[in-house]
């Protein structure tokens, strides 16, 4: 892919690392040195299956919808092992992708070679706080469980400002719900399930990532007024009790609770993960090919 992108490949540029960065770049260096490459999920992209009910069905259906409508060029905010990365570039994207660590590009790159789509994707190593990509270039950024893992008010800025006008970038991630949280870190629930740093492959936790909370949405709310909430897993937390690690199947915990979101939206306000739109002011002058508007994976495609 040409694109006139820069790739940032010299470590040295990251020497001012802050302490929570080198944790992190430290942790995904060592959880890919672990790990057989990530495997690509198409069915997104090549099936007729729905799925809003799901999260990341949800941002794929949202990213699908904007290349309908024009967009191309898209960056993969904080890309890990480059299944999203593919996934979004078989959908027809011009992809950038970015992570802190370097094993997560090697083993990203890897991964798009495999699947023959290194042409569409270019990676590098960089820090969401400090990004090296051009002001007002990408259509679309998509980030996945990436923003309660660095500083959401400089990454957010950072993102906002590579947007072009109209642009729109949606994030996955998990959020505080105070009234399911107290009773998650309770002494007998967090010996069961501990929430503590660990490598596993499923569940791995970071010394320093937290959920985002409500001031973090205000923050983000601050950077970009126009940003939009859609809530997820209410009941749908027992899928970690009822559903096998990597399951692809959909979860009927998951479409329990979109049919009871329906009828009582006020549920929606329970859901521990949630996915942000942020969509980049137009101004008077902008030229924004894709709608500012909500946009709604659960309809039809046109």
């Amino acid at each position: 892919m040409t694109s006139g992108v820069p790739r940032v490949e010299n470590l040295e540029m990251l020497s001012w690392l802050t302490p929570r960065q080198q944790r992190e770049r430290e942790f995904f260096d060592e959880y890919w040195s672990r790990y057989q490459p990530p495997e690509v999920d198409f069915d997104v992209v090549q099936g007729n299956e729905r799925r809003p009910w799901n999260s990341y069905w949800y941002v794929f259906e949202a990213a699908k919808q904007c290349y309908q409508s024009g967009a191309r060029k898209l960056l993969d905010f904080g890309c890990g092992g480059g299944a999203h990365a593919v996934t979004l570039a078989a959908m027809g994207y011009e992809v950038s992708g970015f992570d802190i660590s370097p094993r997560s590009i090697e083993t990203a790159r890897q991964v798009a070679a495999a699947h023959g789509l290194a042409d569409r994707i270019q990676l590098s190593v960089q820090t969401s706080e400090r990004l090296d990509y051009p002001d007002n270039y990408f259509d679309v950024v998509v980030g996945i469980d990436i923003l309660h893992h660095v500083e959401i008010a400089p990454s957010v800025a950072e993102c906002i400002r590579v947007l072009r006008p109209g642009g729109v970038a949606f994030f996955r991630e998990f959020i505080e719900v105070p009234a399911f949280d107290r009773v998650r870190n309770t002494a007998l629930v967090r010996f069961f399930f501990p929430n503590t740093k660990t490598l596993d492959l499923w569940h791995h936790i970071t010394d320093d990532e937290r959920k985002l909370n409500a001031q973090d949405i205000a923050a983000m709310r601050a950077l970009c007024p126009a940003l939009m909430e859609t809530r997820f897993h209410v009941f749908a937390r027992l899928d970690r009790l009822l559903r096998r690690h990597g399951g692809r199947g959909a979860s009927r915990m998951e479409m329990l609770d979109y049919w009871l979101c329906k009828k009582l939206p006020a549920l929606n306000r329970l859901g521990g993960s949630v996915v942000l739109q942020l969509t980049k002011d137009v101004g008077p002058t902008s030229d924004a090919g894709v709608s500012n508007s909500r946009l709604d994976p659960a309809l039809p495609l046109q």
